[in-house]
């Protein structure tokens, strides 16, 4: 299929799901901790569940939505502005970057009905994404290649709410929109040379452009990528196995089971 082919037919699925989405209630999937004998109410060491333990576990049982409307674009993009702010970046707002890439979508994570993470998916539709900016070279390689790239943008999450199944969650989200159910074979993200590390180690990204100064946020880049085949090969390795994650030092075994993904799928998928 030709590039302006795919990009139409894409823009035809993401319309399809927008407005399929207002049937359902926007909560893509409730992630809650895995069950353990005391959070079962087993009584162990002569003690049953304390309330202490059981709202321990309330608190770290969170919601994965779609920002479809105005109130939690705004809460997401808050976010955002805050975590830019706390390390020091400037957010440009000069309207480019609507330009730049308008297929995308946005996941926020709530705990509490509080937005304490978010991260945007970009979609490559042939108006172009906004790593083209810095990477277009890089990018237009893989293009050529017939490869469908995609990008992910404004991951923000709250410092001192964040935990590795909070991360996973919204990526693993992210990977089921991208790969199970558009067929994207690549995704990019620019990330601080400080954070280049973090993401080969933990969702085992790849150095795919050289630093530059990207002029969005006033602070050096670098892109990575990584083949989604790679990234689901993972997920259904070691995916809703978090008692793996000594071995396999990633975020990986933090994603969601099989299971929970086929039934994500299905409920996103739905008309």
């Amino acid at each position: 299929m030709r590039a302006e082919g795919f990009g139409v037919l894409a823009v035809g699925i993401l319309e399809k799901l927008r407005l399929g989405s207002r049937k359902w209630d926007k909560t893509i999937v409730v992630v809650k901790p895995k069950p353990r004998m005391k959070e079962m109410g087993i009584i162990a060491n002569g003690e049953a569940t304390s309330a202490d333990e059981e709202g321990s576990v309330k608190q770290d049982t969170f919601k994965i939505r779609l920002a479809h409307d105005a109130e939690r674009t705004r809460e997401a993009r808050f976010l955002v502005e805050k975590r830019y702010r706390d390390v020091g970046y400037h957010q440009a707002s000069n309207g480019n970057e609507a330009q730049a890439c308008p297929e995308r979508i946005t996941l926020a994570t709530y705990r509490e009905e509080q937005v304490v993470g978010t991260l945007t998916v970009g979609f490559d539709t042939g108006t172009g994404l906004l790593a083209d900016q810095l990477y277009k070279t890089e990018i237009d390689e893989l293009r050529k290649q017939g490869r469908k790239v995609c990008e992910l943008t404004k991951l923000a999450i709250d410092g001192k709410k964040t935990s590795k199944r909070l991360l996973a969650g919204l990526f693993h989200i992210a990977y089921i929109y991208v790969g199970r159910i558009w067929g994207y074979t690549d995704i990019l993200i620019e990330v601080n040379p400080a954070h280049v590390s973090f993401y080969q180690r933990m969702l085992n990204f790849e150095v795919m452009g050289d630093e530059k100064m990207c002029a969005r946020v006033h602070a050096p880049a670098v892109l990575l990528r990584i083949e989604v085949s790679k990234g689901q090969l993972m997920i259904e390795t070691v995916g809703g196995h978090p008692e793996l994650a000594r071995q396999e030092r990633s975020l990986y075994p933090y994603f969601l089971g099989p299971e929970e993904e086929h039934n994500i799928i299905q409920r996103l998928m739905q008309d």
